[in-house]
């Protein structure tokens, strides 16, 4: 309707208001007459207001009747015969107006209340704002960062389109000026829509093709961004609508959605709500205020956005447990080699104990000397060994067994039962182990996790003393209570570990051993920093390293 907008600066020569260039608006006018030729057909069952726009006090009048609503002049658009004039007196001011129509019903429920939907809408985007950069501060995830400054983006592109006065001021009422910002604006948009899409749904990961694609999208809107600086002029937002390039990351998010990724749904139900709502306002399906149309459907995205951020959270976070739980598995596979030939080190001197008492009992027996009080006692020895092989087992099974449960136990007994799994691989190695306490500390947590952490350092230790070559092996143990906590130390004179590696031992998959699969230091300070609660340290000696398990109150 307001297509055929015409403008002259003396009254007399008209100049289609499309045809304005950058020289137009840096020079200073005294009078402005505007034109706008309106289809009488248009006007036949539906009546329109045009709210005017302008430099502060600079409209004069007008050829049709209008009123000041918030100061600011409402033409109805009724029974119009001819050309809609409009006069200005610029007082030697840039050039600045726009046009804004409405149907009757903005006109009748919305007009008079836009500030509250304005200030309604600034105050959604700033809570996502905050919500998602406070998130960012906590877990420096990228995709809450991108986000934040998405909404940062858009608060500012819908105070600029909302043509504040305080904001048309600040431009120096200059119409290029405030065009300029707006193209910024939504080429900035655009970029951090594109990285939090890339981010999102994981493009990486799903679809490499379509990532490539996208960097390639970001390179061209680089490229506007500076073009737009350096010449005032834009290749894409002036040739390509924005609701185009929200079409096309939704194709996107669907070839993902394709692959299995659920996230994905969100993201395209929030997409798709603010493709609906970009596209009726700038397209002629719909006769809706442009400023309104986007000050719902932005915010509305923002609120959909901030559900599926935190189901994609809680989803990475489960499959970050699942992975957590199968390296823990991982883990203790890993170790089962070491177990078994523990437990063949235990179990020989059992068995050949046994296999003597067999021989004694068939001697006796061979010489007529097998009565009751023999074979009692030799019976009581068999049951002894079968015994000790028995706990072994046991110590065996408890170290597998898998409980989420907490449960009250002795510090003590845990870590012995851990020492007893190694111990004769200790004798056969000549590994001498202290193991030092004052008194007999219970705590209540994982029992069979935190056994495995003193399992995998004790063995670590080990297996450094044979990659060394370490004649005097010790291994010393010390539990200490500090205050209201509990610290473990565990320290080696295997020679320490290097400088260039000891921050990178608890990373996952890095190892120094030949077949090593690199997740057991790793595993163990997991378990006791987020499963435990604790903390997991290690520092170098003098003749080697101590790791350092500190035990909170809250576990004692």
């Amino acid at each position: 309707m307001l297509e055929k907008t015409f403008i002259s600066f003396d009254g007399k020569n008209f100049i289609k208001f499309k045809q304005l260039d950058k020289k137009n608006y840096e020079q200073k006018y005294t009078n402005l007459v505007l034109k706008i030729e309106i289809d009488e057909k248009l006007l036949k069952n539906d009546v329109y207001y045009i709210k005017i726009l302008s430099t502060k006090d600079s409209f004069k009048n007008s050829n049709y009747s209008y009123e000041f609503i918030n100061k600011v002049p409402i033409i109805k658009l009724e029974n119009i015969k001819n050309d809609l004039i409009i006069n200005f007196d610029l007082e030697n001011q840039h050039l600045f107006f726009d046009l804004e129509l409405f149907n009757e019903f903005e006109y009748k429920n919305i007009l008079n209340e836009e500030k509250l939907l304005f200030g309604i809408t600034y105050g959604i985007i700033l809570c996502a704002f905050l919500y998602n950069f406070v998130f960012f501060l906590y877990n420096k995830e990228k995709i809450f960062l991108y986000y934040s400054l998405l909404q940062v983006s858009l608060l500012f592109l819908l105070v600029l389109c909302s043509k504040n006065s305080y904001i048309i001021n600040l431009l120096d009422n200059n119409g290029n000026n405030i065009d300029i910002s707006l193209t910024l604006l939504l080429n900035l948009s655009i970029l951090l829509s594109i990285l939090f899409n890339m981010e999102f749904l994981n493009t990486k990961k799903y679809t490499p093709k379509i990532h490539t694609s996208l960097w390639l999208l970001i390179f061209l809107d680089l490229l506007d961004i500076f073009s737009l600086l350096i010449t005032n002029k834009s290749f894409i937002i002036d040739y390509i609508p924005p609701y185009i390039l929200i079409f096309l990351l939704l194709i996107f998010a669907f070839f993902v959605l394709k692959q299995g990724y659920k996230p994905a749904l969100f993201y395209i139900i929030g997409w798709f709500s603010l493709f609906i709502f970009v596209f009726l306002s700038q397209s002629s399906f719909s006769d809706y205020n442009e400023n309104y149309m986007l000050h719902i459907g932005i915010p509305l995205e923002s609120l959909l956005f901030s559900f599926a951020i935190g189901f994609k959270m809680r989803q990475t976070e489960l499959e970050k447990q699942q992975n957590e739980t199968i390296l823990i598995n991982k883990s203790k596979l890993a170790s089962m080699g070491e177990m078994i030939g523990n437990i063949a080190h235990q179990w020989r001197q059992p068995l050949t104990h046994l296999s003597y008492i067999i021989m004694n009992l068939k001697a006796a027996y061979e010489n007529d000397k097998l009565d009751k009080k023999y074979l009692e006692k030799k019976t009581d020895e068999a049951n002894k060994q079968i015994e000790f092989m028995s706990h072994t087992i046991d110590d065996f099974r408890n170290f597998f067994k898998i409980s989420k449960q907490k449960e009250e136990f002795s510090l003590i007994e845990c870590i012995n039962e851990s020492i007893n799994l190694l111990n004769e691989s200790f004798k056969s190695l000549d590994i001498k182990l202290n193991f030092n306490y004052t008194e007999n500390f219970r705590i209540r947590t994982y029992k069979g996790e935190f056994a495995q952490v003193i399992f995998n350092l004790l063995n670590n230790a080990k297996d450094e003393f044979i990659k060394q070559e370490i004649k005097d092996a010790k291994i010393i143990i010390n539990i200490i209570k500090k205050e209201e906590n509990i610290l473990i130390e565990i320290i080696d004179n295997a020679g320490g570990i290097s400088e260039k590696i000891i921050k990178k031992i608890f990373e996952p998959y890095f190892t120094t051993k030949e077949k090593g699969l690199g997740i057991g230091l790793y595993m163990s300070k997991v378990i006791i920093e987020k499963n435990i609660g604790g903390k997991l340290e290690v520092e170098n000696t003098i003749n080697g390293a101590k790791f350092i398990i500190y035990l909170i109150n809250s576990q004692i």
